[in-house]
């Protein structure tokens, strides 16, 4: 019998059994249920499918009465009780069948493409052994439990994200992508339930979604003094982009110790610029400007659209004892940035 013809009627037969010690079991839609489902589980036996089953009219009559059993006239409770007395309690009738538990697993194997099959068969292939060594829908889910398939189930998927996710995020540059992933590969392969997992997992997720945003806010910060350049390479020296830069210009070094060379000593600015900003400087700018690497284009900026605004101004002094951040309640000196976020100090968070 196909698999899922066997979890549709192994379904109505459940639902029928349920009504026989309310009902009574010589209840005329109950009987004529019986007949039907009969009819059914022989034409399935023969070969079937699901197709056939569904479009025989039998079908959709035996599952309209079993809708309507529900408004039956119940026994009195005597009576049921003399049923349920009679019949035998204790032989595990009452439980649904394994079928029935697993009819989901069937569900989702069947929608699956050959390349998911791939990947998830052996798992399916394992649960479905387990549907047919189990006596009913409890000991199938004791099983499942007890095997583990479950659980290796959840955490090889998601081992193989991490590692195709680190091979994807290489021209992102991201020192927090290129942690997370690799902690993520190495902790869900030393965890043992799926309770760890599920914690490892959000803890993992939280801490990294914190510095994802902290090293947004660093490359904004301390990139000011060239973007406010590009901003007047871009749109021209309004007053407006000239008073940000100038303005800045005075800031980062009075207030972070900071100065134009800091910035481009900075090793995680310099990742950023050398790797995910100039190669997204359109070509008719480099070639306009006669500027073919990223050092050129910082050269650029700094010699004619930056150094012009601020003649008049004081040169800068960078100040060490300032240029300082402050990560995970702590503070340290700002080069050390791409050392810290590539492995960084995070709390200590317990279980217990």
């Amino acid at each position: 019998m196909d698999a899922t013809v066997k979890q549709i009627l192994d379904s109505f037969r459940f639902s029928i059994d349920n009504y026989v010690s309310s009902l009574g079991p010589s209840n005329k839609k109950l009987l004529r249920s019986e007949e039907l489902l009969e009819f059914l589980c022989a034409k399935a036996d023969e070969g079937a499918d699901m197709t056939a089953i569904s479009m025989d009219p039998c079908f959709a009559e035996v599952a309209a009465i079993i809708g309507e059993l529900a408004s039956e006239p119940a026994l009195p409770l005597e009576e049921q009780a003399s049923i349920s007395t009679e019949g035998d309690s204790a032989s595990g009738e009452a439980i649904p069948p394994a079928s029935i538990a697993a009819a989901g697993y069937h569900m989702a194997f069947d929608s699956m493409g050959s390349a998911a099959r791939e990947k998830q068969g052996r798992y399916y292939s394992r649960i479905f052994e387990l549907e047919e060594e189990a006596e009913n829908a409890i000991h199938f889910n004791t099983l499942m439990v007890e095997d583990g398939v479950l659980f290796e189930m959840t955490r090889e998927p998601l081992i193989e994200t991490a590692r195709e996710t680190l091979q994807q995020a290489e021209e992102a540059h991201s020192p927090t992508v290129d942690h997370q992933q690799q902690l993520a590969a190495e902790t869900y392969a030393k965890v043992q339930t799926i309770a760890e997992l599920e914690f490892q997992g959000t803890l993992m997720a939280e801490l990294s979604n914190v510095e994802h945003e902290w090293d947004a806010l660093y490359i904004e910060v301390i990139g000011l003094l060239p973007a406010c350049a590009q901003a007047i390479e871009a749109f021209g020296p309004t007053d407006d982009n000239v008073a940000k830069l100038r303005n800045s210009h005075r800031f980062m070094p009075e207030f972070m110790g900071i100065t134009w060379d800091e910035v481009f000593a900075d090793p995680r600015y310099l990742l950023f610029w050398n790797e995910v900003l100039w190669p997204i400087v359109p070509t008719e700018k480099r070639t306009k400007y006669g500027v073919n690497s990223a050092e050129g284009w910082r050269n650029l900026l700094k010699e004619k659209f930056y150094d012009p605004h601020v003649k008049d101004e004081p040169v800068p002094k960078p100040d060490s004892t300032q240029a300082r951040i402050s990560f995970w309640r702590k503070e340290y000196p700002v080069h050390e940035t791409l050392d810290l976020l590539n492995n960084p100090p995070r709390p200590d968070v317990r279980r217990d």
